[in-house]
């Protein structure tokens, strides 16, 4: 053999045990993740089911993954409400995640998802789990995921860990239709397709919650809803849902709701019309049986892709009100305790869609005054369009480029999610009455190196970018490498608040500091480890001082721009 030979030989053997090495400590090391046993028999409303075990830091989590809540919404039950499943007898085993929704999605291929996804996750702990027999429960949060009502699911991102063992709680995520599978609506056209279909999935396996967690050490008693993005906008609409009541005790908005300034439900009627005008049931009879029988990805690809394009209407018996109306009529439930919260950065990694070339992620944004104006015209009234030019380009003299991208960003973080989200909270303790539930608000400032939005991490302009939270509330600096300390303890004390106020409906001492309900004083608790315990008062007061003006002048159609 010659040398040469042999070097590559030696060589090839080093590489292949570096490899090997990292792959064990990725696993082993960071994680500190391990797969152990199966759990015991858990006997549902439906029937038994076994799950199984995960070890992390010798705290042994029973994961039952992909439990059927509803029959698959396909055939004769597609563009239906959900249907509760059927009972089955034997032992179910579930340990492994249900398909997606159907969608398209970065993240995962139209193959990876399915029309059959109707699927919930529950993560506990074994010692609770253990007790479920007993009187001792513990509190459940029910997590409704984001991706603008289009794309999204409930499994891998959201799992229990750590979140679940270091603070013996009870997770259940799931998935919900999407897209036009689950918020296509005709209205007066075709009265059949009922609308709010997604939130009636997410209604339904809320109503699994009550009926079965108690079955895995889970008080149903305890319930407290959140989401992020869409997943908080779905969380606004079961606040004020009537057929959602007595089904959760409280609720955490992480940036969204269904309370935009300004509402043009004929732009998501058209959506629908459109799908249908491209398939070959635009001129059948026959519209709701033509669309049920065509192939699912005919469906699919013939929809608009885009955030929002399909999405909740008013009028039915889940969202008879608009929050608007709900409130200033208090025809909603004032009982429950809200955390509502956004990130300091909202709209910037979303402003690439008013133009994806100019406002490049990976570059800094060059942008004049004439052009900031531009986008700015798409979200207000001409005749209001002075006065928000003022108020948000003309307060300084500063007019360099960073200047007005960072004041265009905020004008659109402000209609579309920050103060819609601010101003939710405000309207519920301020309608609600004296018996009205807590509300507490958080700005989250902290960008974390690793995020869900990766698009945002090696941006040089984007900052704190929609969907940050999601890191640290799920614990990933924790059980995944490659974040610093202060990411790392950021986390704890997100997953440490969050579970706090699921179980006590109010929020401990940040730095020493009393976490006063907004009804108190109108600010929010900054969540960032270089200022912990200060709060944000600008950014709430200037939402309430503005929102009567963003009712009255942001364009009905404005998320039509996305």
């Amino acid at each position: 053999m010659s040398k040469l030979l042999y070097s590559s030989i030696i060589t090839l053997i080093i590489l292949l045990s570096l490899l090997i090495l990292y792959i064990l400590l990725n696993s082993f090391v960071f994680r500190t993740v391990y797969p152990i046993d199966s759990t015991p028999v858990v006997r549902i409303s439906n029937g038994p089911v076994q799950g199984k075990f995960i070890e992390y830091e010798k705290v042994k989590v029973a994961h039952f993954l992909g439990i059927p809540f509803a029959k698959p919404p396909v055939g004769p039950l597609r563009f239906q409400s959900p249907v509760k499943q059927d009972n089955w007898t034997s032992v179910k085993q579930v340990v492994r995640y249900g398909s997606p929704c159907l969608q398209r999605n970065e993240r995962i291929t139209p193959e990876q998802s399915d029309e059959d996804c109707l699927f919930i996750n529950v993560y506990v702990t074994e010692s609770t789990l253990k007790s479920s027999s007993t009187s001792f429960l513990r509190p459940v949060l029910f997590w409704i995921f984001g991706g603008a009502l289009a794309t999204g699911f409930g499994n891998e991102y959201y799992d229990g860990i750590p979140m679940v063992p270091l603070h013996d709680v009870v997770l259940v995520t799931h998935n919900y239709r999407v897209n036009a599978f689950g918020f296509m609506h005709f209205g007066d056209k075709e009265p059949r397709i009922p609308a709010n279909i997604g939130l009636r999935d997410q209604l339904l396996a809320l109503q699994w919650v009550q009926e079965n967690i108690d079955k895995f050490g889970g008080d149903p008693d305890q319930v407290t809803i959140f989401g992020e993005s869409a997943g908080s906008m779905s969380v606004s609409a079961h606040t004020i849902s009537p057929l959602a009541r007595g089904l959760f005790k409280r609720a955490i908005l992480q940036t969204g709701t269904v309370m935009f300034p300004a509402e043009d439900p004929d732009y998501y009627l058209e959506n629908s019309l459109i799908l249908l005008d491209r398939t070959s049931c635009a001129s059948s009879t026959d519209p709701l049986k033509c669309l049920q029988n065509l192939p699912a990805s005919t469906i699919l690809n013939a929809q608009s892709d885009g955030p929002l394009k399909f999405r909740w209407f008013y009028g039915d018996d889940f969202l008879p009100y608009s929050p608007l109306e709900a409130f200033s009529k208090g025809l909603f439930d004032n009982s429950h305790d809200i955390l509502v919260g956004v990130e300091k950065n909202e709209f910037s990694m979303l402003m690439g869609l008013l133009n994806a070339t100019q406002f490049n992620a990976k570059i800094n944004v060059t942008l004049n005054y004439s052009q900031a104006v531009d986008y700015l015209s798409l979200i207000f009234n001409k005749d209001s369009l002075d006065y928000y030019t003022d108020l948000y380009f003309n307060s300084s003299t500063d007019i360099t480029s960073a200047y007005l991208l960072k004041q265009l960003e905020k004008a659109y973080s402000d209609t579309i999610l920050v103060c819609p989200t601010y101003m939710f909270g405000v309207n519920y303790y301020s309608n609600g009455g004296i018996d009205t539930g807590k509300v507490y608000g958080y700005y989250h400032t902290q960008k974390p190196i690793i995020s869900f939005n990766t698009i945002c991490d090696d941006s040089p302009w984007m900052g704190t970018c929609h969907g940050s939270d999601l890191t640290y509330v799920f614990g990933h600096p924790l059980v995944k490498p490659g974040y610093p300390q202060k990411d790392i303890d950021l986390s704890r004390e997100m997953m440490k608040i969050w579970t706090y106020f699921a179980e006590f409906g109010y929020m401990p001492r940040v730095n020493e500091k009393e976490w006063k309900p907004l009804n108190k004083d109108l600010s929010a608790m900054v969540l960032n480890i270089d200022n912990w315990g200060e709060v944000e008062r600008e950014r709430i007061e200037f939402c309430v001082q503005h929102w009567d003006g963003f009712v009255q002048n942001t364009k009905t159609n404005f998320t039509d721009i996305l």
